[in-house]
């Protein structure tokens, strides 16, 4: 199996200026773990950690630009980079949710169903960041009259391959599905953090306690990196030039696996600099696309 790493783009910058401080709950005042944190129009970000703090090197040339801070539970804020850089505490509101009308149904799960079953013979390519941009990837799963029997969400599958993963930390993410066809509006309402160990293969998410049914326009399954110092390892990249040059660069974990799937079959989505976009990666040496590799369970 002839696998490919994705990474995301780096850039050097000569000068430089660092923020750091913590990011508090505005009702509460306790830290928020997490928060996506990213210079607009640039590929500058990076993740609070576990304790709500963050430390980020801003260019010289984004102090003019605006950083945006966004977390599940909390309302999205934008402040100029030139303030960012002088504020030791920032401050999210929580999110006043408008519950929707829910209808109860009895849960048996005495039937499953897999979607989008995947086999290790079947990954060839590997999404990995090097870029301290926050960034979310998320594939869409369109409904199915064959659920009608099987309509809960039980549970999440991550496939990593044969990638050798460290131990690391990354966000589970599901989104409705917008308008514009991009992810929308989160389905769950809490943190979902999923804890890797050194080597694992695949992570199976049980999200059954949730009570989550699959909704009838389809929705989107992200895996949102976590920019934080226990993500981090150093890696060596060897040039291919005359010179045989070699960088040291910060990675960070972990690498998902992917599918190589002909175009226009699977609809893929990126979060990166504040924004949704569609994304559609080319395979390593191959005409294919390279989708998330990602399964679902359901059940009654």
């Amino acid at each position: 199996m002839k696998v490919f790493f994705l990474l995301l783009p780096f850039l050097v910058f000569a000068q430089q200026q660092v923020a750091k401080g913590m990011v508090l709950d505005k009702v509460t005042n306790e830290p928020i773990p997490y928060v996506n944190i990213s210079i607009l129009e640039s590929t500058v970000g990076t993740s609070s950690d576990d304790d709500g703090s963050f430390r980020l090197e801003i260019n010289e040339d984004d102090t003019n630009k605006v950083v945006s801070l966004s977390s599940l539970g909390y309302e999205s804020s934008k402040i100029p980079v030139s303030l960012f850089l002088k504020s030791e505490k920032i401050f999210l509101k929580p999110r006043t949710e408008v519950l929707e009308e829910v209808v109860i149904k009895d849960k048996f799960e005495e039937k499953t169903n897999v979607v989008n079953k995947i086999e290790d013979l079947d990954l060839c390519y590997g999404y990995g960041s090097l870029a301290e941009n926050p960034w979310i990837m998320a594939l869409y799963f369109p409904y199915n009259e064959d659920y009608k029997e099987t309509e809960f969400l039980k549970s999440v599958k991550f496939h990593f391959g044969n990638f050798k993963n460290k131990k690391a930390k990354f966000r589970l993410r599901l989104f409705t599905i917008g308008k514009d066809s991009l992810p929308d509006k989160d389905l769950l309402k809490e943190n979902v953090i999923v804890e890797l160990k050194k080597k694992q293969k695949e992570a199976v998410v049980d999200i059954s306690d949730y009570d989550i049914l699959f909704p009838r326009e389809g929705f989107y399954v992200a895996f949102e990196w976590l920019y934080i110092p226990y993500n981090a390892e150093e890696v060596t990249f060897y040039f291919t030039d005359k010179k045989k040059k070699k960088e040291k660069r910060i990675k960070y974990q972990p690498t998902f696996s992917a599918t190589c799937e002909d175009e226009g079959k699977y609809m893929v989505a990126s979060y990166i600099s504040g924004e949704w976009c569609f994304y559609a990666a080319k395979a390593y040496k191959s005409e294919k696309k390279a989708v998330p590799a990602i399964s679902l369970t359901l059940s009654n």
